[in-house]
């Protein structure tokens, strides 16, 4: 067995190789504020994959691979609630109790529907969510295009009908004799589901793992839980420019590392950090996991 030293090495020349191959195939190009000389230097000799200790880069790699472990845990509950609802139908007692099951996929969940073609929802569990039954979800731009498609949506970020700010999967369901009856929606908190399975991994003090939106920093997870669902604009982030650069390499970068200054985790003062960023992989919102370590002045 590779130990996990090894591993970590290997992942720091994979880590150092993708990120030459998203600046030259998947970016735009980056003005000179982003990678001036001054940030080159710092970043190349101070802070990256070949200064830092194999066990912190295994911490990111476990860590991801959790994550993936469990969306695509929710992904096959989702897919095996379709294949039960082919049976059922979307409406009905029957089909309430594939959503009743479906509700136990993760703690995490919110709700579970059924919409039909036209958009509408036919059935939803928990009952206390029973006063969306009848709205239609058309205009929710994920649930349209599952209807066009009749494909698999991967997971998205929404702000939903219910109220809250939530991550839903789409599954498309069909009959026995193949055809196109509705989808078949999972919902759940994102930082609730985010934190279970990173927990274990969290290095601590002013170090941590925290999950956000590729296009516009909207942080989906993160231990400070005031920084929940701020973004890029936010007016907590203005007065530091570097995090600001960071943020617009991390969404066209799937891979990378750099440092930035930033509150601590009390907010009582501005420290120098380091991290290291991934994707998560999903064919809906682009989300990526970043290791941030505190680094000493």
């Amino acid at each position: 067995m590779i130990n996990r030293e090894l591993c970590a090495i290997m992942l720091s020349m994979g880590l150092l190789l993708l990120i030459s191959i998203s600046v030259s195939q998947d970016s735009e190009p980056l003005d000179q504020k982003v990678i001036s000389p001054e940030n080159a230097v710092l970043e190349s000799i101070t802070f990256g994959p070949q200064t830092v200790s194999g066990e912190t880069l295994w911490r990111l790699v476990i860590a991801s691979d959790a994550v993936s472990a469990n969306l695509a845990k929710v992904e096959t509950t989702l897919m095996n609630a379709s294949i039960a609802l082919s049976e059922t139908g979307i409406d009905g007692p029957d089909a309430k109790e594939v959503l009743s099951r479906l509700v136990l996929a993760d703690p995490s969940v919110i709700d579970c529907i059924t919409i039909d073609p036209t958009g509408t929802v036919r059935e939803v569990e928990p009952s206390s969510f029973e006063s969306i039954k009848g709205v239609n979800l058309k205009s929710q731009e994920h649930i349209n295009n599952t209807i066009s498609t009749r494909l698999y949506s991967g997971f998205h970020l929404i702000k939903a009908v219910e109220g809250v700010y939530a991550i839903d999967s789409e599954m498309p369901v069909f009959d026995h004799n193949g055809t196109f009856i509705g989808t078949v929606s999972l919902m759940f908190n994102s930082s609730q589901f985010f934190e279970s399975i990173l927990a274990p991994f969290q290095p601590g003090g002013n170090s941590k793992i925290w999950v956000s939106k590729a296009d516009d920093a909207t942080i989906l997870y993160d231990t400070d839980p005031s920084q929940i669902l701020l973004n890029e604009s936010s007016p907590v982030y203005q007065n530091y420019p570097e995090l600001l650069v960071l943020s617009d390499r991390m969404s066209i970068e799937r891979t990378g590392y750099g440092t930035y200054e930033f509150l601590d985790q009390s907010h009582g003062e501005t420290i120098k950090k380091g991290c290291y960023w991934t994707t998560i992989p999903n064919q809906g919102t682009q989300m990526r996991l970043v290791l941030t370590l505190e680094l000493q002045p």
